[in-house]
């Protein structure tokens, strides 16, 4: 709905007034039944202290400089009470249910601003930063000959005048949360005034060597006034919002005119930002100082690692270094704790399925294999277990290559082969060391192999990754290798083969059927008088989701318990084949089987079922 601000409202719009009050605001959730009469009092009664808790959030403290030039609207202040909202039950008024309702009331299109398709240069072009965080206002897209602009409260007349009056261009409005637009204006602001400064600087140098270590990321405020640190506070607005937007990878690609920035989020790569070739230098030269590399070799590939700390949380980042075409590229992935230490049953394990798991990770000893391709959630799922297996009376070693997360609960071991410290040198180290459990990062060769299966016939508990397409690849993968396959059955306790599916989000989550042509493809056995009743899934696409329906991650197993028929198979060389089918008939489902289950429950959708499993059939 177009909204041209210096002509007449139309219908359903309102005309020119003063900003909505605190008042009005509760009065119209009272009176669209969002809350009730005692809820909108008790709001109106805690003004002050609410204001308060919102300049506390916002900008850290209610005396500060930066809070008196916070104006806290009406719309924080009753989110700050997390009232709960009595259209929606066991939801929350947040901000972005009261700009829904504001733009409602309005008669405007409701926006929650997808930061990632943002244009940095039309907001910066078009309003400065003084005003557009002073009012909260940010364009969102061109459209023709006008803009669309976001804005937190549609009934401020003053601000549509001067709006109109400042762009001279048609505008069409639209209401979003100020907590959206303000994190936006900050990125977009703060990272555009660091690269132009820092091109501005640099001229055609790489502007580098002044560079020097950071302990600690800052936080959006801070870097705001970071003054000439141009580069620093570049690097620092990146990583905040990689963090902010669930990335797992950053990718910093030199191309041909210029360099690209692009985030990995639930297994897709966007595109986030573009950068000038001789800034991409800089920043790529702080990232290595950071890790800890030689930012004077730029021919030879690198490997490093950073201890960022944001919010008094800690995050590692691995770096990698390589030469490319048009200049170093490097590769930043984040391993986040909350993520890597997840909880068992947040990995998307069945009950029967967990059950399995968990009888394997408690035996005295053994061994037990993860399987699956790179970005399939193996170490995810092997720290998760130590995690849950870590306690004052075990003893929990790791040989690793690299290490992926530090944590205290665990001794870990870095493979350096330059000092001839290997997967095997280690383990046989390891074994010296009086240990309960041994986490070895991955089997590659004879020799760790070997000595993995020394390991559980020694009374150890054992985990370890091979990369094989199932469960039963990873047994006769280690055949292959030269461990003996008597040797194997009688320690191996079971394989988990696994892969990473996309979740449905559960924010524009809608109902369907499977269509016949669907049901032939996952080769579904079901009458003919059911084909065309098998319920499922799939999200229509939302600003959460970033219109792709999808959000977040689960994991889909294979899991192949080593009973006895399987274990007489192992012991005289069966192939793979003869091995899943002997599993199956001991009741294992396949990876397709699994990602069935998982789109059955409503979890997942039908093309991210055969996209994961497709080679798994």
């Amino acid at each position: 709905m177009n909204d041209t601000a210096d002509s007449p409202p139309g219908p359903g719009h309102v005309g020119l007034r003063a900003p909505i009050s605190l008042d009005e605001l509760l009065e119209q959730l009272v009176q669209a039944d969002r809350i009730g009469p005692e809820q909108a009092s008790d709001v109106a009664a805690r003004e002050r202290t609410l204001r308060s808790q919102v300049l506390k959030e916002r900008v850290g403290s209610v005396r500060s400089q930066a809070a008196s030039r916070y104006d806290v609207t009406p719309a924080e202040t009753i989110a700050a009470a997390r009232l709960q909202d009595r259209r929606h039950k066991g939801k929350k008024i947040g901000e972005d249910a009261i700009a829904a309702h504001l733009a409602e009331a309005a008669g405007l299109p409701h926006l929650k601003v997808d930061p990632l398709k943002i244009d940095a240069k039309l907001v910066t072009k078009t309003i400065s930063r003084p005003f557009a965080r002073r009012h909260a206002v940010i364009p969102v897209a061109e459209t023709g000959e006008g803009l669309r602009l976001a804005i937190t409260d549609p009934f401020d007349g003053a601000l549509r005048e001067s709006l109109a009056g400042q762009l001279r261009v048609p505008l069409e409005l639209v209401v979003s949360s100020k907590h959206d637009i303000l994190a936006i204006i900050d990125r977009v602001y703060g990272f555009q005034a660091s690269v132009t400064g820092a091109e501005e600087n640099l001229g055609d140098g790489l502007g580098s060597q002044a560079l020097a270590p950071l302990v600690e990321l800052r936080s959006n405020d801070e870097l705001s006034t970071a003054g000439d640190e141009h580069i620093i506070t570049a690097v620092d607005y990146l990583l905040n919002y990689a963090f902010d937007q669930r990335a797992s990878d950053i990718h910093l690609e030199p191309r041909e005119n210029d360099s690209v920035i692009r985030f990995r989020i639930d297994g897709i790569l966007h595109d986030i930002e573009r950068l000038p070739l001789n800034v991409h230098g800089a920043v790529t030269s702080r990232i290595k100082v950071l890790a800890q590399m030689d930012i004077a070799e730029r021919r030879r590939p690198q490997d490093g690692r950073i201890k960022a700390f944001r919010a008094e949380r800690e995050v590692e980042l691995r770096v990698a270094s390589l030469m490319s075409a048009f200049g170093e590229k490097l590769v930043v992935r984040v391993f986040d704790p909350d993520v890597l230490m997840t909880d068992l049953q947040q990995l998307g394990f069945s009950r029967d399925d967990r059950e399995v798991f968990e009888r394997w990770v408690t035996a005295p000893s053994g061994l037990v294999l993860v399987t699956g391709p790179t970005g399939s959630g193996k170490t995810t799922t092997l720290y998760s277990t130590l995690r849950y297996l870590a306690g004052p009376e075990i003893n929990i070693t790791t040989v690793e290559d690299p290490i992926e997360m530090v944590d205290s609960r665990f001794c870990q071991v870095q493979v350096q082969r330059q000092a001839d410290v290997t997967f095997a040198s280690a383990l046989r180290a390891i074994l010296r060391q009086d240990p309960d459990i041994i986490m070895v990062g991955e089997i590659r060769d004879v020799e760790t192999a070997n000595m993995a299966v020394q390991a559980a016939l020694t009374g150890h508990l054992v985990f370890s990754t091979v990369h094989t397409r199932d469960a039963a690849g990873a047994i006769t993968r280690l055949g292959e290798l030269g461990v003996e396959r008597f040797l194997l059955s009688s320690v191996l306790r079971g394989v988990l083969a696994q892969r990473l599916v996309r979740c449905i989000c559960s924010q524009c989550s809608v109902e369907g059927f499977l269509s016949p042509t669907q049901v032939d493809a996952l080769a579904l056995k079901v009458p003919l008088e059911r084909r065309e009743q098998l319920r499922v899934r799939w999200g229509e696409g939302c600003a959460d989701c970033r219109h792709t329906g999808l959000y977040g991650r689960s994991g889909v197993f294979e899991m192949l318990d080593v009973g006895r028929r399987v274990r007489s198979l192992i012991k005289e060389g069966a192939d793979a084949n003869e091995i899943t089918r002997a599993a199956r008939i001991e009741g294992m489902e396949t990876l397709r089987e699994s990602a069935l289950h998982k789109l059955a429950e409503g979890v997942t959708t039908f093309e991210e079922v055969v996209r994961l499993t497709a080679d798994s059939e």
